[in-house]
């Protein structure tokens, strides 16, 4: 305990210090790193798989208006998601660089990062508004047609106007997952998804006197979905006590931590885009060109690789936590035997969906479609998407792990180089050239490209380079954050514990 009655002081860690804290947290906590691990997924997950839910449940009510009205809702949250996407890539950095500070103890800049991360957001968010006076000219050039066209502006619009409050969340969400506290933001989600519910039931019918402004409503309610998010993980992040020892309400912004979010986030959000991009082409252009069989096909089994990839998203997501407080701590070994053991329970439950993809394909195809056209092509692609779930677990763990480190360039490059000469321009010549192989031409090619894509990231990070970084920003610790009293310090930890 000889760290609490040390004074005063919140600089780094020597290593000797770092294995101090680290041997105080397992006291006080008393778990098997396999059982860290799922208590800071477990939430994570949920999380996750509660966009999804998100996402279905506006289809659905929707579809009850018209399957115009579901279409134009779906194709314009994707596109947006396009353009918001690269600062949610950026914002993940904040659950490297907290996670961090939170393993040096050095707590109060743990909030300050978080307002670096909420003044990104907010900014970018805002600059999305020039979509504004674009939006129906540009779902116009795609030839949807005119009715359509209006539905899809009208729904950007709306969801434009929060996407502000939508970057905050995420920046809140990744500051609160860097300390581990994932329940918090579980529990903001879940009251998102109600309240996203309740709006919608209020806004695109009309119940209770309000105006049924159907398409325009599913936004209002998306919108008010995520101010409510915002508003619980704020409670929790602004109580007296917690901005005490976080300096939650420093809000000034800070050029050298900003800089510092900017240098690594960057690459993260240019390779979230790259990725997003790619694979919509590969869906809306290459495999469409085999027939609308085939786009649909390609959907339905494209919704059960979603499906099974939330989870596994979250493991990665808690993967970065705790990458980076051990670094943090000066235990980057630590670290690598984190980034191992999520692979091995992201692993296991990638092979065990990828079996049940396979297996139960017809029967999980015929959910959506009874068309023997469809479930013919839709068989061959589920095949491919059992086989991708293997390697996506290591894509999703390592490149979780790298980014905990702060190691974001070049696996952002890699990426990119990837995804668009093998999916975009290999199935697209393949399509063109090759005809005759169908749909598993290109999903050869896609499948190729999970493989090689994981294994790189693997092997970069068992290569170690990673362990040399150093995410470094010259600004001074104040008062305000010195936590040195020994009570506060004790009980962050022991919070961060439960």
């Amino acid at each position: 305990m000889a760290d609490l009655k040390d004074g005063s002081n919140h600089s780094r860690n020597e290593p000797s210090d770092a294995a101090s804290l680290e041997s105080l947290t397992q006291r006080l906590s008393g778990r098997r790193p396999i059982v860290e691990l799922l208590l800071l997924s477990a939430p994570t997950v949920a999380q996750m798989a509660s966009y999804t839910l998100m996402q279905f449940a506006d289809r659905w009510m929707l579809a009850r208006v018209g399957d115009l009205e579901a279409a134009a809702a779906g194709t314009s949250g994707i596109t947006y998601f396009c353009v918001i996407g690269f600062g949610f890539g950026v914002l993940l950095l904040v659950n490297t660089l907290v996670s961090q500070s939170f393993g040096r103890s050095e707590l109060g800049s743990t909030g300050r990062y978080l307002w670096q991360g909420m003044w990104f957001g907010v900014a970018f968010g805002v600059a999305t508004l020039v979509l504004w006076p674009v939006a129906e000219p540009m779902f116009a050039v795609m030839g949807h047609e005119p009715r359509m066209v209006r539905l899809e502006a009208q729904y950007m619009r709306v969801v434009a106007l929060a996407g502000w409050a939508k970057l905050a969340a995420v920046a809140m969400s990744q500051f609160l997952l860097g300390l581990h506290r994932p329940g918090i933001v579980f529990a903001g989600t879940l009251v998102g998804i109600l309240a996203n519910v309740f709006f919608n039931w209020l806004l695109i019918y009309g119940n209770w006197g309000f105006p049924a402004l159907g398409v325009a409503g599913a936004a209002w309610g998306t919108n008010a979905a995520v101010a409510c998010e915002l508003l619980i993980m704020g409670l929790y992040v602004w109580r007296a006590e917690f901005a005490r020892v976080h300096a939650t309400l420093d809000w000034r912004p800070r050029w050298p931590m900003l800089r510092t979010l900017l240098r690594v986030g960057l690459p993260a959000g240019f390779q979230l885009v790259c990725d997003i991009a790619a694979w919509m082409i590969f869906m809306n252009v290459i495999v469409a060109s085999f027939g609308t069989a085939a786009l649909s096909a390609n959907s339905f089994a494209f919704s059960y690789m979603h499906l099974c990839f939330m989870p596994a998203i979250g493991v990665g997501n808690a993967v970065t936590a705790l990458v980076g407080k051990y670094i943090g701590m000066g235990r980057p070994d630590l670290s690598a035997r984190r980034a191992h053991l999520g692979f091995v329970v992201c692993a296991i439950y990638m092979v065990l969906a990828g079996i049940v993809l396979w297996m139960f394909r017809y029967e999980l195809l015929g959910i959506f479609s009874q068309d023997p056209q469809v479930l013919r092509i839709g068989s061959t692609i589920m095949f491919f998407v059992a086989i991708y779930q293997i390697f996506d677990a290591m894509f999703v763990v390592y490149v979780g792990a790298l980014r905990g480190a702060g190691d974001t360039l070049v696996p952002a490059v890699v990426q990119a180089v990837l995804v668009w000469t093998i999916v975009v321009f290999g199935g697209a010549f393949l399509a063109w050239r090759a005809p005759e192989y169908g749909v598993a031409g290109p999903w050869t090619l896609a499948t190729v490209f999970g493989a090689l894509l994981g294994l790189f990231l693997l092997w970069r990070f068992v290569r170690g380079q990673w362990r040399s970084i150093r995410l470094h920003h010259d600004q001074p610790q104040s008062a305000i954050s010195n936590v040195s009293d020994q009570s506060a310090k004790l009980s962050v930890l022991t919070e961060a514990s439960s």
